[in-house]
């Protein structure tokens, strides 16, 4: 008996472990999502209406464009 909980102390320990770097890497992921989106809609924003028109957009549809809005 003894065993088995010190066992299954030692998965929690490894599992809260796990958890934490699991919550980082997702916090890491989305910064990075939201920088990509940003340099994205920043580029986009940079480029002339006629260039704009030639790919479809206009400068008011680049917000939902880029945002999925």
């Amino acid at each position: 008996m003894v065993v088995v909980v010190a066992n299954r102390a030692v998965e929690m320990r490894d599992a809260a472990g796990m958890d934490f770097f699991g919550v980082i890497s997702r916090m890491v992921g989305n910064v990075r999502w939201y920088l990509n989106r940003r340099k994205v809609q920043q580029r986009l924003e940079a480029l002339d209406d006629r260039l704009l028109e030639d790919i479809g957009l206009n400068r008011a549809d680049i917000s939902s464009y880029v945002w999925g809005r």
